[in-house]
């Protein structure tokens, strides 16, 4: 969800994919009209850049798609075709030190 406005040290109004929400922001560090944040029941959980919402609104697009019934979901999972999936940074370290 995209920040229109800041309520207070708590609480900011956001446009996202189901309209306008207040997000509670309690978990974060301070955000400004314009950030980007990634959203869970109503309360941020990370503040992202544009690039990153862009990506998890197209996932999020490809799973309505999916759910729907439709079969022309490909294109919102642009970033993985053409390419070996990878493990995040954290698991990647973890596995290392089981071998």
């Amino acid at each position: 969800m995209q920040v229109i406005e800041v309520e207070d040290d708590m609480f900011v109004w956001c446009d996202g994919r189901n309209g306008r929400k207040r997000i509670n922001t309690m978990l974060i560090n301070a955000v400004q009209p314009g950030d980007w944040l990634l959203t869970f029941l109503d309360s941020a959980r990370e503040a992202i850049d544009a690039e990153r919402a862009a990506m998890i609104n197209s996932a999020l697009e490809g799973l309505e798609r999916v759910a729907a019934g439709q079969d022309d979901f490909e294109e919102c999972f642009a970033d993985l075709i053409n390419r070996e999936p990878q493990l995040p940074e954290f698991l990647r370290t973890v596995s290392a030190h089981k071998e």
